[in-house]
């Protein structure tokens, strides 16, 4: 076939049967006509494979010129998989058309998963080795089931034709299993996308199993220099997850300004697991994770875990990322390593490094939280590990300041809170103003264990500082707490605010 497009109609017109294998030379180039959209289905036995052949450089598809934007029911996209399962896509590289200068013109999504009905969704497809490039610029919210702007893969619950999500009705009807592996994805709103029904329990109707970035950094993908469009009125995130039951995304290299991109101006996340009012899962780990926030009162986060539900046996493991950033135009925006808003029944979140984030500026009132590790979800019956992280240098600096702590959770009565053996370290408040709080770890309530931590060179540089500054702190009323084998040393104050060591007090 003299295109990818024409052997990809081929295929749907049932032209081949059983085993299909597309080769592509490597160093085609394509300019597309229109969307590729395969409806074609393999099977476990009997897969479709699209993939480049020979040595030398990827397949290349150029964008059409797109007729969508953003709100339209359809958008524009390169390349489209209805209701597909067993599909591997390996080294075909998508990138916008230079020619496409505008919101109409300009692609949404490169590739695309989604429903022919409520009972064929996509399941167990393959995308890796490609390279995704779009426009930034392409920045506006949508309608419907759809993330604002340009995304470089989306797996979402509608049709490609519509923006209305399908309720699935069988297990079939989900978009689960789909592996997304060794990607390159850069220059776009979002990096990758998932939106799914929010599905009741026994969550047999759920998207189950999908995976970003595969259990070695052989199998990660590189998401880079996303957001920061012009004239930015959306949040920016590499990899939102929306609604998913055991959902992995792990071993993934994250950064949305490497020298060739721009600090986002809005809301932005590495990693935005926002899960339903259900009961979901997923495990968020060993991913490399920069943020440079641009903004001045939006939150900036590198990992975030929202929502949820009372607990039902489900787990969130947030374990071994490494987490830098910076966020230096904030006034009011808060800044966050990993931060937990959901209860579930189970979190675990180990042997993370967050280190070398730095916040507001001399000139700014920099009065935003500070957070390296922080849980703010409590239930009763919930169980929140945070062992073996290291927080150090996280610097803050403002005419006013704010609040800074390296690991904080929250709890209530029937919760089991256990911190143990993190490293605390080269945390400090400059600037000028009286606000000036520190803490190194701090919990709430529940039973609480404090265990095995090194709390090292807290410092308050502010002359003018009033604030007290903790090396482990708890002023609830917790139902049991033990604070033991600590070393707590190096603190320093140069205000008029108390120091403690260990700051422990209950109304009980």
């Amino acid at each position: 076939y003299p295109t990818l497009a024409a052997a990809v109609t081929a295929i749907n017109g049932g032209t081949h049967t059983g085993s299909i294998t597309v080769n592509v030379d490597a160093g085609h180039t394509e300019t597309l006509a229109g969307r590729i959209n395969l409806t074609a289905t393999g099977t476990m036995t009997e897969p479709i494979i699209i993939q480049k052949a020979g040595a030398g450089a990827n397949p290349a598809l150029t964008a059409y010129t797109g007729v969508n934007t953003p709100t339209s029911a359809e958008r524009d996209g390169m390349f489209s998989l209805s209701g597909s399962d067993w599909v591997t896509i390996d080294g075909i590289n998508l990138q916008e058309n230079p020619a496409n200068t505008d919101l109409t013109t300009w692609m949404e999504y490169g590739y695309g998963l989604f429903k022919n009905s409520d009972t064929d969704g996509c399941q167990n497809n393959t995308i890796k080795n490609c390279a995704i490039t779009l426009n930034r610029d392409n920045v506006i919210p949508g309608s419907g089931v759809w993330h604002p702007g340009s995304n470089g893969i989306v797996v979402l619950w509608c049709s490609a034709t519509s923006d209305t999500g399908i309720a699935p009705t069988t297990p079939d009807g989900s978009n689960s299993f789909n592996k997304f592996y060794s990607n390159t994805i850069q220059n776009v709103q979002h990096g990758i996308t998932f939106m799914a029904f929010a599905a009741p329990t026994p969550f047999t109707l759920a998207d189950t199993g999908n995976d970003v970035g595969g259990y070695s950094a052989s199998t990660g993908n590189t998401i880079v220099n996303f957001g920061g469009g012009a004239a930015t009125m959306a949040s920016a995130d590499a990899v939102f997850i929306n609604n998913q039951w055991g959902i992995n995304c792990s071993y993934n290299t994250i950064n949305n300004n490497n020298g060739a991109g721009v600090n986002h101006p809005n809301i932005l996340y590495g990693i935005w697991c926002n899960l339903s009012s259900t009961s979901t899962s997923a495990t968020i780990n060993n991913n490399n994770v920069t943020v440079k926030g641009g903004g001045t009162t939006q939150v900036v986060a590198a990992i975030r875990n929202e929502l949820g539900a009372t607990p039902a046996g489900n787990t969130v493991s947030i374990s071994n990322n490494t987490i830098t950033g910076e966020y230096l135009t904030a006034t009011t925006g808060g800044f966050y390593g990993i931060w937990n808003s959901a209860a579930q029944a189970n979190l675990i979140m180990n042997g993370n490094t967050v280190s070398n984030m730095s916040y507001s500026s001399a000139t700014l009132t920099g009065t935003g939280v500070v957070y390296g590790i922080f849980n703010g979800a409590s239930n009763a019956g919930m169980t929140v590990n945070v062992r073996n992280n290291t927080v150090s240098n996280i610097n803050r600096t403002g005419t006013a300041g704010g609040t800074t702590i390296g690991i904080f959770t929250v709890g209530v009565g029937g919760m089991n809170v256990t911190i143990n053996s993190n490293t605390v370290e080269n945390m400090s408040v400059d600037g000028t103003g009286a606000a000036s709080i520190i803490y190194g770890i701090q919990t709430t309530n529940g039973t609480i264990v404090v265990d095995s931590n090194l709390v090292n060179n807290l410092a308050c540089l502010k002359m003018t500082g009033i604030g007290t500054l903790y090396g482990i702190y708890n002023i609830n009323a917790p139902s049991n707490e033990n604070y033991n084998y600590n070393t707590v040393s190096n603190l320093t104050h140069n205000g008029t605010g108390t120091t403690y060591g260990i700051y422990a007090f209950t109304a009980t």
